[in-house]
């Protein structure tokens, strides 16, 4: 699957003139052939791909970037994306209520077609709460890192000019009182 393929490469920010360059042109001939060949996720991989490419590569990325009304589907893809609030989510919501107002919950970014947990869109803060689904297995030390798509999502955010908070599951689950709770997000 192509736009697995690039996006993958886009995840480990790996950059590849030559393999990227053939990439492109048979992404954009076929969607411009057939663009219901790709699918939603086909597409939203592909947006993420265009991001790493327009945001994180620089000039060299340009070279790679589909058309603009190709670009426009794929983005349009990733902003139809549904979203599940989760009950962790909810609570560290309610939390930073207390803390800091203004926050907007499944904030739509603009530019990335990403939805933000939490967002303080005049500061360009994001507040990211990270279920289990967001990390790879603990490691023989019991550490827990970011899987690859968190990891992009973060990067193109911070790319395009918001500081990141990750809240992650195993932080927040390990707090006893509303009042820890506070305290944490006062710290970040």
């Amino acid at each position: 699957d192509l736009a697995n393929t690039v996006w993958a490469y886009a995840t480990a920010d790996y950059y590849h003139q030559a393999l990227l360059a053939d990439c492109s042109r048979v992404i954009s001939d076929s969607l411009a052939r057939d663009p219901s060949r790709w699918s939603e996720e086909d597409r939203r991989q592909l947006h993420q791909w265009q991001l790493w490419l327009s945001l994180e590569r620089g000039a060299d990325g340009q070279q790679h970037l589909l058309s603009e009304s190709q670009r426009k589907l794929c983005c349009d893809a990733m902003q139809g994306t549904e979203v599940t609030i989760s009950r962790l989510q909810r609570s560290v919501a309610a939390a930073l209520a207390a803390v800091q107002h203004g926050f907007e919950e499944e904030y739509l970014e603009p530019r990335t077609g990403y939805s933000l947990d939490l967002a303080l869109p005049s500061s360009r803060v994001a507040v990211e709460v990270d279920g289990p689904s967001h990390f790879l297995l603990p490691d023989g030390r019991g550490v827990r890192k970011p899987n690859g798509p968190t990891l992009l999502k973060r990067r193109l955010l911070a790319a395009a000019g918001w500081r990141v908070i990750s809240v992650p599951f195993y932080e927040w689950d390990g707090f006893a009182t509303a009042n820890e709770r506070h305290t944490y997000l006062q710290g970040l």
